[in-house]
């Protein structure tokens, strides 16, 4: 008998954890300002405790596992509050309140192969977007608001009859999802398909090139619940230059959605943003914004918006920010054509001003 047999097995142990290391990291933003604007939705001037003037706030959990011969296991558990009250981030589209509305994912990465990856998720198209949005989607006032309005969401101003597809959660966030990416060099490939399991499928695809100039095409399409007809689709297409401590970004959205029971043209939106970033120092970017949304399926909803913002790093982790908006409705304006969440009154021009911080953990 080997007596050394138990003091080799302990060894295989020990070799065996540490070829397979991991690591778990707790992460989040919170991110609040004093909201003011003259012309409300509801009417009159309104000043709020406002959430998300550059990002969402959230927290979440995300870990690694190295698998050997340069394969990763991934996951990522993420959900977002509102941290003026401190409840849960809500229900979204998906008809279910989440813990982790954001994220809850698995998957398989390798350097030479891409990642797969399983669950709920961000969809490739709107990783892709936010490559050349002027503002890069924060998160108010930028393109993420007419991406989300025109991505088949129920919501104040829209038509009921647009039916959501609850594995679209705002075109932002895909449930039920497979997603593969992969990087060659400058040039990044994502696409991913939600299994519809009765809710509606969703495919999404995302390009992108990176450098001083930078590129980005995006295409999202969503069916309607237990059929293969499509309810929604929206696209863009997007470029950047760099140039010293200027960047310049200019964006075309394009989104369409259809009357969920009769299939008949509800909406077609386009929308055009154009903006400049300037880095006056090293922790301090002046960003100055326009963005032209109009419906062609309605003349009078339009809306023209004006952003001008100063984001000063007081750490890697603390930013201060103030931030101007004009937005210019027309008469029949809906949220379809702006990029302030929760839109603006019409038929009137409209002033915010938004003074926050935001902190990164």
């Amino acid at each position: 008998m080997n007596k050394n047999l138990p003091a080799l097995a302990v060894l295989a142990l020990i070799s065996g954890a540490a070829a397979a290391q991991s690591a778990v990291v707790l992460y989040g933003n919170v991110d609040l300002g004093l909201l003011t604007q003259n012309h409300s939705p509801a009417g009159g001037s309104s000043t709020s405790i406002a959430n998300g003037g550059i990002s969402p706030s959230i927290w979440g959990f995300r870990g690694s596992e190295d698998l050997g011969g340069g394969l990763k296991a991934n996951f990522n558990l993420e959900g977002h509050f509102a941290a003026d009250t401190g409840a849960a981030g809500g229900n979204g589209t998906t008809g279910a309140a989440a813990l982790f509305r954001r994220q809850s994912n698995v998957g398989l990465s390798s350097a030479d192969l891409g990642t797969l990856t399983l669950g709920n998720q961000y969809s490739p198209a709107i990783l892709a977007f936010a490559a050349t949005d002027p503002r890069g989607l924060r998160e108010n006032f930028s393109g993420l608001y007419p991406w989300a309005y025109n991505s088949g969401v129920v919501a104040p101003g829209l038509s009921a009859a647009i039916l959501p597809n609850q594995n679209n959660d705002v075109g932002v966030f895909l449930q039920n999802a497979i997603t593969y990416s992969h990087k060659f060099g400058p040039v990044g490939i994502a696409g991913g398909y939600s299994v519809s399991e009765g809710k509606g499928a969703v495919y999404s695809l995302g390009v992108t090139y990176a450098g001083p100039l930078s590129l980005s095409a995006a295409y999202q399409s969503n069916n309607k619940p237990n059929t293969s007809d499509r309810l929604s689709s929206i696209y863009t297409v997007g470029a950047g230059y760099t140039l010293g401590d200027f960047t310049g970004k200019l964006n075309y959205l394009r989104g369409d959605n259809k009357n969920a029971a009769t299939l008949a043209d509800a909406s077609k939106v386009n929308v055009v943003g154009a903006g400049l970033d300037w880095k006056t120092a090293a922790n301090n970017t002046v960003m100055g914004a326009v963005y032209f949304g109009k419906n062609k399926t309605n003349g009078q909803d339009k809306t023209t918006t004006l952003i001008l913002s100063d984001e000063y790093a007081l750490s890697k982790r603390t930013t201060l920010y103030g931030t101007f908006v004009y937005a210019d409705a027309k008469a029949g304006a809906t949220l379809l054509t702006t990029v302030v969440a929760g839109g603006t009154a019409a038929n009137v021009g409209t002033s915010l001003f938004n003074v926050g911080v935001r902190h990164s953990f």
